[in-house]
């Protein structure tokens, strides 16, 4: 059974002094979802869903469940000319903190951290931002109700039209593909202050 869910969240993980605060919903803007259609991490999903209208919730999503453990491998370095636009590196874009569209040579389009840049190299991560954490999720549901059948078919439909995908919101940011993970997660920030990793709503 399908329910819609309208919820606040706060996203934490670990730091040296504690609890660290990740990102947040806005004021008037909660996460939005239909269960069960992919519109979030998995394990938000079975946690939130457990909480009735009006309560508040906390619970952790094991890194396991999240984004799982960080590869130091995943971190390279790419020749600064591959990088170059009109024969000189773009430092509007290509600068450490940016995140870079890219792609592989057999079409894989995937999101890279700049961390470093010198004379010869463009040193990118792509690790997700919160790979290797556990993540604390706190928050208070505002609706949570069961959907029938025929809301479930006119959502497909939807999803359908603006090519939402499979989910990558509360989680999802920037990973793979061109729409800030396997959908299109809510405001569609990818960058540092965006949605990278949170529960942004895709409809």
């Amino acid at each position: 059974m399908h329910k819609y869910i309208e919820a606040t969240y706060k996203l934490y993980t670990e730091a040296d002094n504690g609890l660290q605060l990740v990102e947040e919903t806005q004021e008037g803007q909660p996460l939005r979802l239909y269960t069960g259609m992919g519109m979030t991490m998995d394990a938000y999903e079975k946690g939130i869903e457990t909480f009735s209208e009006g309560e508040d919730y906390e619970f952790v999503v094991a890194k396991e469940n999240a984004y799982g453990d960080y590869h130091d491998e995943m971190v390279i370095d790419i020749p600064r000319a591959e990088l170059f636009s009109n024969g000189e590196l773009d430092s509007s874009q290509v600068f450490v903190g940016a995140t870079l569209p890219l792609q592989s040579e057999d079409g894989h389009r995937f999101l890279a951290r700049v961390e470093k840049i010198d004379d010869t190299n463009v040193r990118v991560n792509l690790n997700h931002p919160l790979a290797g954490k556990d993540l604390t999720f706190r928050g208070h549901v505002i609706v949570s109700r069961e959907v029938s059948d025929e809301e479930i078919e006119e959502l497909k439909k939807k999803l359908n039209h603006h090519h939402c995908g499979s989910g990558g919101c509360c989680g999802g940011g920037c990973g793979d593909g061109d729409h800030c993970g396997d959908g299109s997660c809510g405001e569609g920030n990818c960058g540092e202050n965006g949605h990278c990793g949170g529960c942004g709503g895709c409809c």
